[in-house]
């Protein structure tokens, strides 16, 4: 099939681009905040009693046993809502015991890009202190390597109700549907917990639904590609390619979501691996919301903005060794301090249209990995200071600005034809 441009309308730029850059509006914008983990809880709560008023919350609780973290991603996924809806969603209610610490495994969702669980785990002692430290999965005797993401205990928890994202880099054969999933434990008092549940798939595994888009976008001269769409219960893909030739280095792309033939909007997923690739190196792949189990002749992806400096000018070079900064991008305002193995960035919040700059990746003198180790963020009226630390280094490093906001083209949308 061959590439069909899409134009869009370019921006009116100021005439010097590093201008514009310094110079970007300062409007106000309604604020995204995360909600804290310990309101998870309280949101089950919720769901308990909304459950009077609800026949829609009811009918999921009559469905599915210890239904409490499944309703509560049911609240921010409707793909999840369309699985049960759909009944593909399994009931395993499996349950093991040790060391005084019982769970259970309520149900899966499996699919070929990834696999769901969903647990309960509740004790004869005090669990504020439990903390999941991780969680294997096995297929059969063989160990699966995967990306597996999960939500640490809150510490005043009495009753733990989760869920663990396994995503599979390639899809996995379902030869075998004996599984395996051994849970990690550490606890103050009692020390390492391993529970291991086993548990058997009974469904069809349903086939992934794969779309050649090949639409090509072009925002001011900088091009990227929606190679394809793949459709899986659990989430849908759109690969994405950027082209080489770009003068500039696109580092995000805003809002994506796509919308069905009936108005309904799927957006990007908003807990577990929500990407994969690298859009620095030109191959990225976002995920969202699954619309697996409808049919439709065709979608509308849809990009909020697209993100975009001048390449070459995406990092910032530190030396650990003299804790100064080297080189930064001229358009960068901000104050950086490097201190042992961190560097700290008072950004703006309002010039960074309240975003953080996440900055994770960053390579040494000779070209390798700089690990990164964790990130904190300390707010004030003005300012988001975001400190990154790295593994012990003591030389020169270019740490890269995976955000920057500096829309170069907004509010783009493509219909894509799925037949």
């Amino acid at each position: 099939m061959s590439k069909r441009p899409i134009d869009v309308p370019k921006e009116k730029l100021q005439q010097n681009r590093m201008d514009m850059l310094r110079k970007v509006q300062r409007e106000k914008r309604t604020k995204k905040r995360i909600v804290p983990i310990a309101l998870v809880a309280l949101f089950c709560v919720s769901i308990i009693f909304s459950i009077r008023v609800s026949p829609t919350i009811a009918s999921y609780v009559a469905k599915i046993p210890g239904f409490e973290a499944i309703v509560t991603v049911i609240s921010i996924d409707k793909g999840i809502k369309d699985v049960v809806d759909n009944d593909y969603y399994e009931k395993i209610n499996e349950k093991r015991s040790k060391s005084g610490l019982s769970l259970t495994l309520q149900g899966v969702i499996a699919d070929y890009s990834g696999l769901v669980l969903f647990y309960g785990a509740d004790a004869l002692f005090d669990i504020s202190e439990l903390q999941l430290e991780k969680v294997q999965l096995f297929q059969g005797d063989d160990e699966i390597e995967c990306g597996c993401t999960f939500i640490k205990n809150a510490s005043d928890q009495t009753y733990i109700s989760s869920s663990v994202e396994y995503d599979f880099s390639e899809p996995i054969s379902y030869t075998s549907k004996d599984f395996k999933a051994v849970f990690h434990f550490n606890d103050k008092v009692k020390g390492n917990i391993e529970i291991t549940v086993p548990f058997t798939l009974q469904h069809e595994i349903a086939e992934e639904k794969i779309i050649a888009a090949n639409r090509i976008v072009d925002v001011d001269g900088q091009k990227f590609t929606i190679i394809q769409i793949r459709r899986s219960p659990l989430k849908v893909a759109l690969d994405i390619e950027i082209d080489p030739a770009n003068t500039m280095r696109i580092v995000a792309l805003d809002d994506i979501a796509v919308v069905t033939e009936n108005g309904e909007r799927r957006d990007r997923l908003r807990q577990g691996i929500t990407a994969a690739g690298d859009i620095r190196e030109g191959k990225y792949t976002v995920y969202l919301q699954s619309n697996y189990f409808d049919d439709p002749e065709s979608l509308t992806a849809i990009i909020g903005a697209v993100q975009a400096v001048p390449k070459g000018e995406d990092f910032i070079e530190v030396d650990f060794a003299t804790k100064e900064v080297l080189t930064k991008p001229d358009y960068f305002d901000w104050d950086i301090s490097v201190k042992q193995q961190e560097v700290s960035v008072a950004v703006d919040k309002w010039d960074n249209n309240d975003r953080l700059l996440m900055m994770y990746d960053a390579v040494k003198e000779d070209g390798t990995k700089l690990e990164h180790l964790g990130n904190k963020v300390s707010r004030d009226e003005q300012y988001d200071v975001e400190t990154t630390q790295f593994e012990e280094y003591d030389g020169k490093a270019k740490i890269y600005l995976n955000y920057y906001y500096n829309p170069i083209g907004k509010n783009i949308e493509l219909n894509i034809p799925l037949k």
